[in-house]
């Protein structure tokens, strides 16, 4: 089994991973909110399982990058899983033996945070060598398409476990897509790329690959000029994850809130789906610049309504071209970074990415608080301006607080689009030769000595 059958051999089995973890992390994260319903710093204490669960993957994200690229990949991914499964195995005895508590999970969620992120990196780290160059697009579109579909029924499957069978049960689904999982990756044979010899994993290697992984993405100045400019993009759309649920709320209910998710969701499937139909842009940059450009205009149009089918519009809108701006950037970097790299450059890029978050989300919190949401209140400086267009109101502040993040995601793209090392990069960095050893897999010889 080799190409594309491969690729989605193993992502059958990757996606019942995938959606059994969201649902244990569904029911844990609801679980400890009703655990925890009478107590003064219910939020501080829900808020710390969040930040165990993301902050070890973005602080450690390039060091399991370097090891992804010293390690066989179908080793890398089998220890990864088996990793990930272990904690579940620890949150569930914990929950079983009723010692389940803030101070266990905030033990074991560091450790299922690294492992998954090295599941994620190692997969990603072997597609290249997996799927031909030309249908690199359709196995990303397909991954973003599975993905889609986990994130719209993983919630509201979850939900209605919780409430039929309870989270015991729960562990137990969770455990056996993880044996599905795993055996996918045991019949399996994924090559390993061609790299020199790396010696000990110490400390000091491990700083000396993150070195080297920046040296290298140092000599490819439009792909590391776009992921800066792209990470300050990521702080705006981080931000106005952050101010969403406020805005909706605060025109309707929790179900509207869900209805919008819902075609946020069916959105990235679709886009997911098209870009598995259709083999993807020659050129990708100008997609990827033209694509962010329509949705920060979208974001800066959408908070101005106040009705929420045109907000449900618009969401799906955005998300049904994100996979194509996500695919094509996923296929750039498979095309113009060396195999023998790919782990370290792209958990060094995720983790650039993703450090983002943590800081828009703290940032956005205080600004609309103490800025925003004040100024459009009636009678009120920002109001005085902007309230004919958005609304008065506090409310109206997180509106136009979101806007302003889609102008300024709109001024960092037309930046990019006069850089010509960032619009020209598919163009002037050449693809690079995907060499891979054939891994030989042997059955075990009988000794002659022991007959």
């Amino acid at each position: 089994m080799t190409g594309l059958r491969l690729f989605y051999f193993v992502l059958f089995g990757q996606s019942f991973a995938v959606l059994g973890s969201s649902l244990t992390n569904f029911g844990v994260s609801v679980q400890v909110l009703l655990d925890y319903a009478d107590s003064d710093i219910q939020t501080t204490l829900y808020t710390m399982t969040l930040l165990a669960s993301t902050l070890p993957a973005v602080l450690m994200g390039p060091f399991v990058g370097s090891l992804v690229d010293r390690w066989p990949r179908k080793l890398t991914l089998i220890c990864a899983q088996l990793g990930a499964a272990i904690c579940t195995l620890v949150i569930a005895l914990m929950y079983w033996t009723d010692n389940f508590s803030i101070a266990g999970l905030l033990w074991v969620l560091p450790f299922s945070s690294l492992f998954a992120l090295g599941l994620q990196v190692g997969f990603a780290a072997s597609v290249v060598l997996i799927v031909p160059k030309e249908k690199l697009s359709r196995a990303s579109g397909s991954l973003g398409m599975m993905m889609g579909l986990i994130q719209i029924s993983g919630p509201l499957l979850a939900g209605i476990l919780m409430d039929q069978i309870g989270l015991e049960m729960i562990f137990v689904i969770n455990l056996i897509t993880f044996a599905i999982g795993l055996a996918t990756l045991f019949v399996i044979t994924i090559p390993n790329p061609e790299r020199e010899s790396k010696g000990k994993i110490t400390f000091v290697a491990l700083l000396g690959d993150l070195k080297e992984a920046y040296e290298y993405m140092k000599g490819k100045p439009g792909l590391l000029g776009s992921l800066f400019l792209f990470a300050l993009i990521l702080f705006n759309v981080s931000s106005a994850q952050a101010l969403f649920a406020p805005l909706v709320l605060s025109l309707g209910t929790a179900t509207d809130l869900g209805l919008v998710r819902m075609f946020a969701g069916v959105g990235m499937v679709i886009g997911g789906l098209a870009m598995v139909i259709w083999k993807g842009p020659k050129r990708k940059m100008p997609v990827i610049l033209s694509v962010t450009v329509f949705a920060s205009v979208a974001l800066m149009v959408m908070p101005v309504t106040q009705k929420i089918w045109l907000i449900c519009a618009g969401a799906f809108m955005i998300m049904s071209i994100i996979p194509l701006a996500s695919t094509s950037s996923q296929v750039l970097w498979q095309h113009k970074i060396d195999p023998a790299f790919h782990g370290r450059v792209f958990s060094l890029r995720g983790t650039m990415l993703k450090a983002m978050q943590p800081i828009a989300f703290l940032v956005t919190g205080v600004l609309a608080d103490a800025f925003f949401k004040p100024g459009m209140a009636e009678g009120q400086s920002l109001a005085n301006i902007f309230g004919s267009v958005w609304g008065v109101g506090e409310p109206r502040g997180i509106a136009l607080m979101m806007s302003a993040l889609g102008v300024f995601s709109f001024v960092l793209v037309m930046i990019a689009f006069f850089i010509p090392a960032i619009r020209r990069v598919d163009i002037n960095l050449p693809d690079v030769n995907v060499k891979k050893q054939t891994v030989i897999e042997k059955p075990i010889a009988a000794n002659p000595d022991s007959l």
